[in-house]
């Protein structure tokens, strides 16, 4: 290294050092353009979570503003499962849930679901709608009303 840059990097380095020190991260602005992917123990993509705007809510808790909420295989085919769309939601990343006050829409391969006051268990994979549930079945039902 020539002996000017060593004296400019000797220079800077107390300099970035103070600034690294007084810099502070603020919990009460908004993330625009939010994402939170989440992966399975293989590596394999498991859900991503994403919004116009998020919050820091506290330990574990984020507040997310026009949720979408892509559920894949969990295999190395990255297929999309389920996708779940709601103005508002809250996400405990630690947890695997997700539930929100608010309306939701659920679409699936096989039904299409929309309601509010939910719930959604990554774990399990299940959804839970409290009100003004609505399912529209895609699949073919044969021989259901024998």
């Amino acid at each position: 290294m020539p002996p000017l840059a060593k004296k400019i990097l000797l220079c800077l380095a107390p300099a970035a050092a103070a600034l690294a020190a007084n810099t502070q991260i603020s919990t009460d602005k908004p993330i625009v353009n939010f994402r939170l992917p989440a992966f399975t123990a293989e590596g394999h993509r498991a859900w991503l979570v994403r919004g116009s705007e998020a919050r820091f809510l506290g330990e574990n808790q984020i507040g997310i503003k026009e949720l979408t909420l892509t559920v894949f295989s969990g295999r190395v085919d990255e297929k999309v499962d389920t996708l779940i769309l709601s103005p508002t939601a809250e996400v405990r990343p630690t947890e695997a849930v997700i539930t929100g006050p608010d309306t939701i829409r659920v679409i699936n391969d096989q039904f299409e679901a929309s309601g509010s006051g939910w719930r959604y268990e990554h774990k399990s994979k299940k959804v839970s709608i409290d009100r003004n549930v609505r399912v529209t079945f895609r699949a073919e039902f044969k021989d259901y009303l024998k």
